[in-house]
């Protein structure tokens, strides 16, 4: 992994060390439920001071609730940080041994999975709920599990990803990362890929629309699906009060045998299932959706 990535995300200059380790003390005091509770005092913080982050969440925001006010956009704000910060404690719950109810919706897709771990797939994942805890439930692959992902210079919130199950791939590694990624595949393995959100700097001819809005999407789990001919399986991981739901969804494939690089247009239909499970979410838990936008300076 680069020791030192270009890019810059939102989350670099949010959550730093004393923060986190307040809530790590919280937690070791009083538990996962007052630490939950806590966030929504912090988060206040966040949904009036904080007016980068704000601009940030506005474009989804404002395509989720077309007709809402500026305050009350502030309000839809305010509980999106909630939902964000409670994904990253229950996150971290996890991640040290403790555990939680876990649900599985459709465990028939989920079987498909754990059969199919035996010849490598796509996880499909996106900055949904906490998806951060899909990762200690990799562990029932009993194989070994690749995350293809954008580095973050926030040391912080990089020890959250740290675990012993899985390994990640950088897209600052050579050709993005996907040479690691197609020879994980090939090597039957399990790779895991944000579907939703594009790195910065990372050209895409893919789009999606979610709430009327288009959205620039990678181009990786595509062309890697159709060129290691593996079938993609979309997760999302959803918080239920102290609970969090897997919603797992039928596994596709994407067939195509020509030589040459697909065309954009290839893959709309395919695209579409994920968009169309992605706009079912926005519907259904609006504030667990975790879409920024960062202007260019």
């Amino acid at each position: 992994m680069s020791s030192n990535p270009t890019h810059k995300n939102l989350s670099d200059t949010r959550g730093n060390s004393l923060g986190i380790g307040f809530f790590k003390v919280c937690m070791c005091l009083f538990g996962l439920r007052f630490c939950c509770f806590f966030v929504w005092f912090v988060a206040f913080f966040y949904a009036i001071f904080d007016r980068k982050a704000f601009q940030a969440a506005r474009p989804y925001l404002q395509s989720r609730f077309p007709e809402a006010s500026y305050l009350n956009l502030r309000w839809h704000f305010y509980r999106m940080i909630v939902s964000q910060g409670q994904a990253i404690v229950m996150a971290y719950w996890l991640r040290t041994g403790h555990q939680l109810p876990l649900q599985d919706v459709n465990p028939q897709y989920r079987e498909a999975m754990l059969q199919q771990a035996k010849h490598g797939f796509i996880m499909l994942m996106s900055h949904v709920g906490c998806w951060l805890a899909t990762i200690p439930r990799m562990e029932a692959f009993d194989k070994r599990v690749n995350l293809l992902i954008q580095d973050n210079i926030n040391v912080a919130l990089s020890k959250l990803m740290q675990g012993k199950s899985y390994r990640i791939i950088s897209n600052q590694n050579p050709f993005g990362g996907l040479l690691d990624a197609a020879e994980a595949l090939e090597n039957h393995e399990v790779l895991c890929l944000m579907g939703d959100r594009l790195p910065d700097d990372v050209p895409t001819n893919l789009t999606l629309s979610l709430c009327g809005r288009t959205l620039r999407i990678p181009e990786a789990p595509w062309h890697l699906a159709a060129r290691c001919h593996v079938p993609i399986f979309i997760v999302f991981t959803i918080m239920r009060s102290n609970a969090i739901d897997y919603i797992y969804m039928p596994p596709f494939t994407i067939d195509y045998n020509l030589p040459r690089k697909p065309k954009p247009d290839f893959f709309t239909p395919y695209i579409q299932i994920y968009e169309k499970a992605l706009q079912n979410i926005a519907s259904d838990y609006p504030y667990q959706i975790f879409h920024y936008e960062i202007a260019n300076n």
